[in-house]
């Protein structure tokens, strides 16, 4: 499997067997759009797949983003600085987590989702537990935590093992 050193970070094809050709066609934007898996080495990795925009950058769909490491904090919305800096386009983000092993886990994992789009280093954000879009005023977001913070509270409130 073809893995290449682009930008400071390593790329991989997720699913499936790429040259490294191909693999530098698809992170440039101009090959079909595959999912490929990306990583800095010991301080986070993903999956996301790449398409060219109308601007001449390239958007990103990120479908799972992890941080490695002891030192956490800051460190995903600094991948997500990088990964902008580096397409030069819009980011969404779509079923994040999903990968992960626990809901409690995806869920907890939302507010982080959250913070990022207020932010604005993330322009969507679709799961099963949310939608989030540009346009989206300040009354709905915090509809959308309170929601959040309610499906948490739900799963501490639950004993173990579902007997709750």
């Amino acid at each position: 499997m073809a893995e290449i050193e682009w930008k400071g970070l390593i790329w991989r094809s997720a699913y499936g067997n790429y040259s490294y050709k191909e693999l530098l066609t698809i992170l440039k934007g101009f090959g079909s759009m595959e999912i490929v898996a990306f990583e800095k080495p010991w301080v986070y990795h993903g999956i996301a797949s790449i398409e060219l925009n109308q601007e001449g950058g390239r958007n990103l769909t990120i479908y799972y983003l992890e941080v490695l490491g002891p030192k956490k904090r800051g460190t995903g919305r600094k991948a997500l600085q990088e990964l902008k800096e580096i397409f030069k386009g819009k980011i969404v983000v779509q079923d994040p987590g999903e990968i992960l092993c626990s809901e409690y886990s995806i869920i907890e994992s939302l507010f982080f989702w959250v913070k990022m789009f207020q932010e604005g280093l993330i322009e969507e954000l679709e799961s099963d537990h949310l939608v989030l879009r540009r346009g989206m005023g300040e009354q709905e977001i915090e509809i959308v935590k309170k929601r959040i913070a309610e499906k948490l509270k739900e799963f501490k409130n639950k004993e173990p093992y579902g007997k709750g």
